[in-house]
């Protein structure tokens, strides 16, 4: 064989390497871009035009709406806070005491209050001691403060129009 095929024999073979290994490099450098970092995400929009807003609505479908507690099919004491409009199921909304004998006597007549969102009943059951009842979330347990604090300033939001 001459060496002008050798040669580009060669030159393919080295080609292929070539082809192969960028392949594998733009694959792989590319599932770790897609796959992001591990832990938990800051529940905070970020971006856009106007004021960044904690997104309640969405803390509340990853540590609330699973099933057996507040999700879409049978929510524990008829509150859904996975589907979308949740803020309009919140708002001036009464709470279901009679869902909860130990919560009878509750004092606290709406779950999101218009005149002191960060005093209605679905925020006083995130804290130690909950008014009556057990606090929420039962699992995987108590909210850190941080997501407590979100809670409240997404409720204010949700009472001055900033979300609907």
């Amino acid at each position: 064989m001459s060496s002008l095929p050798r040669r580009i024999l060669h030159s393919l073979a080295l080609r292929n390497t070539s082809v192969r290994i960028l392949a594998v490099l733009v694959l792989g450098g590319s599932s770790v871009v897609l796959s992001g970092c591990p832990g938990e995400l800051d529940p905070r929009l970020k971006g856009g035009t106007g004021p960044t807003v904690c997104d309640g609505a969405a803390l509340m479908v990853t540590k609330c709406g699973m099933a057996g507690c507040h999700g879409v099919n049978a929510p524990q004491a008829g509150l859904d806070l996975f589907s979308a409009g949740v803020a309009g199921r919140l708002l001036g909304q009464p709470s279901n005491t009679t869902a909860n004998p130990a919560c009878a006597g509750n004092t606290t007549p709406f779950l999101v209050t218009s005149s002191n969102p960060a005093m209605g009943f679905l925020l006083d059951k995130l804290v130690a001691p909950p008014p009556c009842g057990t606090i929420m979330p039962q699992i995987p347990g108590p909210l850190p403060q941080t997501d407590i604090d979100c809670l409240k300033e997404w409720s204010t939001a949700v009472t001055t129009g900033q979300i609907q």
